[in-house]
Parts: structure tokens; sequence; C-alpha cells
């Protein structure tokens, strides 16, 4: 029989969307129908192909992060193991808009334009002002809708817009530009997170907790599993 406290099992999180939550399972399972006793859980569809298995849940009942505990529980006690590893690979690194790299270029060509003396910047400075204030909105915008709120960084539209028409445009510009881009371009491991599962023997069913035991492990050198 074997040791619950020896060996782990991982569990991938391809995708997650509200309500929504689409799940790669490192060990096979014989079905999905453990994960449907778990509340606000609508529905759960496993593929035993590729051992993926998507859960749609109502928002307002569980959240997702709650529902991922209940269902790494039951598909620890599945496996029979008391340690489970979490990849959160559906964090994909940032894709920037068109918008970014036409706001790039317009302060890079500005930015020769004043090197060169030409009074063409006159032109240029307000060309690369107005494609940055652009991106910069729309990037707020993107993750706005993404994550429901936007990083602080963005606010350095507001030093760009104090800054239109005046000497300083073009350094205005491109400071707006790295602050609010250049960290999205560095690439990013998967996060994970590693849990201990508890179980407490009975005849009826069992209780199972689920507490933190790593805190979260930033640039996972094992590559995001795929499905």
């Amino acid at each position: 029989m074997r040791d619950d406290n020896v060996g782990a099992v991982h569990l991938t999180v391809l995708s997650a969307l509200p309500g929504r939550l689409r799940l790669q399972l490192e060990k096979p399972i014989e079905g999905e129908a453990i994960f449907l006793s778990i509340p606000g859980l609508q529905s759960c569809r496993y593929n035993p192909r590729i051992q993926t298995m998507l859960c749609c849940y109502d928002k307002t009942v569980i959240s997702e992060s709650d529902l991922l505990v209940r269902i790494g529980a039951l598909y620890a006690r599945l496996q029979q193991t008391a340690v489970l590893h979490v990849k959160h690979s559906e964090e994909e690194g940032f894709s920037m808009a068109p918008s970014g790299y036409l706001a790039l270029g317009c302060i890079v060509l500005d930015g020769m334009m004043t090197l060169a003396g030409s009074t063409l910047t006159r032109y240029t400075r307000w060309l690369s002002a107005g494609a940055t204030l652009t991106a910069v909105v729309e990037h707020a915008y993107q993750e706005l809708h993404t994550r429901g709120s936007f990083d602080p960084e963005v606010m350095s539209v507001v030093y760009l817009i104090n800054a239109i028409g005046k000497p300083n445009g073009f350094q205005a510009s491109l400071l707006a530009w790295i602050v609010t881009f250049s960290r999205h371009l560095l690439p990013r491991g998967p996060r994970e997170q590693v849990y201990l599962v508890r179980n407490t023997p009975r005849r009826s069913p069992p209780s199972w907790a689920m507490r933190t035991a790593a805190p979260l492990l930033e640039a996972s050198s094992a590559g995001a599993s795929k499905s």
C-alpha cells in the first residue's frame, strides 16, 4: 500500500477564465464524477486521451482559487498522495498590441529628427506623444479587461500629457513607453505552488484539508505542460 507521505502529483492550469478552468492532469483518473460534488461546479469534462479536464463553475458561488484547491485535494486523494504541485502555465508572456510597436517607431523617428536638428521635430514630437498616449491607454484597457485592474506604471501617461508641446516631450514619450511596456517584454516562467493534503480516515466520506506548504516559486525551470 502506498504511503501518503511520499510521492507527489502535478496539476497544471492550462487556462483560467471567469467561470471556466482547464487543467492538465499528470496521472489519469477513472472519471470526473467525484469532482461534481464540489459546490458551484456546474460541469466537468475529462479527456482521457490527453488527460485534460474542463471545468465550468458559477463564480458567484465559488472562486477560482477555492475551486482549484478543492479539485486539487480530490485529485491528490485519487492518486493517494499527500503532496500536490500546481503549476500556473496559463500566465503567458505579455503580447504587446500593434499600437505599442507603432509608438516605439514614432519615438525612434522623433529621436532621430532631434539628433539631426531637423525642423520636422515639431511634427514628430506630436506624433510620438500621440502614438505613445494611445498605446498606453490601450494597454491599460487590455489589462483592465483581462485582469480587472491595471498596473500603476500606466499612470506615467499623466507625465506624458503634461509634457505635450514642451521641450521635454521626447523624453516624456520615451519614459512613458519604457515604464509601461519594458517589464512585460521580459520572459517569465510559469509559477508553481506546492500544497500538502491531509486525509483524515473515517467511514463516511473523508474530510480533506489543504494548506500551502511552499511560497510562490517564480521562474520555474520546467516548461509549461501542453495539452
